[in-house]
């Protein structure tokens, strides 16, 4: 985090403020969530966006928002309030002709959906579909949906079907690395190795 402190007393110089969004981004990112609470991030991370967006790097900008919507799912907003945050944020990636980070908002709005029990069929058939694609050209994509995946699986105890999203997903950590994200999907995974052995030898 010393690294992250001095990249943004860096950034308070005089003609740095085009370097505001990715260094919001990456610091927030990659480096805070280990030392600060995820909620001290998404301030810093909805300035990163409209700076971002004031500045014309829309990129940054949305790497920004993306990371700030998982960020509110993971500190425990209320469903139904991050439902509509994610819905404008689809918006905003279409217009400015974000594809991937869309995709990113996609798979966190299917899994929200599918947490408060809406078009559970329609959010699985997206989330597979985004799978399969993100299969053939080997991003990080697939790292989300496995992540999301996983997320949902937990919540309803479906223990077995945890296990074996995290057998065939592989090793989501090459993606993901140094992201809060990652570091939840390895607690995660090993929760619910735990307890489908329970489950199976009768604990």
């Amino acid at each position: 985090c010393e690294m992250a402190k001095a990249a943004e007393l860096i950034l308070e110089r005089p003609g740095m403020r085009s370097s505001t969004s990715n260094t919001i981004f990456v610091t927030q990112s990659f480096c805070y969530h280990w030392t600060s609470p995820l909620h001290d991030s998404i301030e810093p991370l909805l300035k990163g966006y409209q700076v971002g967006l004031e500045i014309g790097d829309n990129v940054k900008a949305c790497y920004c928002l993306v990371g700030r919507m998982y960020y509110l799912f993971f500190t425990g907003r209320t469903l139904d309030s991050i439902q509509q945050e994610l819905e404008a944020a689809a918006n905003v990636m279409t217009q400015l002709k974000q594809d991937e980070n869309e995709l990113k908002i996609t798979i966190l709005l299917s899994s929200v959906k599918k947490l408060r029990g809406l078009d559970a069929e329609a959010c699985d058939e997206m989330l597979d579909s985004i799978l399969a694609s993100a299969a053939e050209t080997r991003n990080n994509l697939s790292a989300y949906v496995s992540v999301m995946k996983l997320e949902v699986f937990v919540f309803f105890q479906q223990w077995q079907e945890a296990v074996d999203l995290v057998q065939k997903a592989g090793n989501v950590r090459l993606f993901l690395s140094s992201t809060f994200v990652v570091v939840r999907y390895t607690f995660l995974e090993a929760l619910a190795y735990l307890k489908a052995a329970q489950s199976s030898s009768g604990w």
